[in-house]
């Protein structure tokens, strides 16, 4: 092998290994994968960006559960399973990770008490969504009894999210990002 083409394979070598090392350092920010201890960074901690996704996804779906029945004479079997099933994972999740959140933020008292409280209330809100599919799955479907269930499950999804917002807004300042990572 002559010298320019020795010269020409070890520069490509060098430039791969250049190239495919240099996105995870350039990227690679303070504090993207903190440890145990520093884990929690306001807006950027997991378990409580999760639980806000799933308590709005599941005002959105009781929102349009409500709306739907408002205007069906008798709702379809297929809809009362989708109704069952898929709002009742989105409640399930909020509760799985407010108590992810719940066992982080131990030592933090006054976000403990926060977190019950949230808690409290979407275990209202489970209560609501198992009236209402009761009454969506009832033989002699009554509209007003299960819009009335509905409404007490879209105003306590209210509440409960406008309490997480409440609590996110606090955690962010709180424990604020890092800075590295705030750039």
């Amino acid at each position: 092998m002559n010298v320019k083409r020795f010269t020409r394979v070890c520069l490509a070598l060098i430039a791969g290994l250049v190239l495919a090392v240099a996105p995870q350092v350039t990227l690679g920010q303070g504090g993207t994968n903190p440890g145990a201890g520093g884990k929690i960074t306001g807006d950027r901690y997991w378990p409580a960006k999760a639980t806000g996704r799933y308590i709005e996804t599941a005002r959105n779906y009781a929102q349009d559960v409500q709306s739907y029945l408002a205007t069906a004479a008798h709702p379809e079997p297929s809809v009362v399973k989708d109704i069952k099933t898929d709002l009742g994972h989105y409640l399930a999740d909020s509760q799985k990770h407010l108590a992810t959140m719940k066992k982080d933020f131990a030592a933090d008292k006054e976000t403990v008490a926060a977190i019950d409280s949230i808690e409290k209330g979407l275990a209202a809100a489970v209560a609501h969504h198992k009236a209402a599919v009761a009454c969506c799955e009832d033989q002699k479907f009554e509209k007003v009894a299960t819009m009335a269930c509905c409404t007490d499950l879209v105003k306590q999804l209210d509440k409960v999210h406008g309490e997480h917002v409440a609590l996110m807004k606090t955690l962010s300042h709180k424990y604020p990002a890092p800075a590295a990572a705030a750039k």
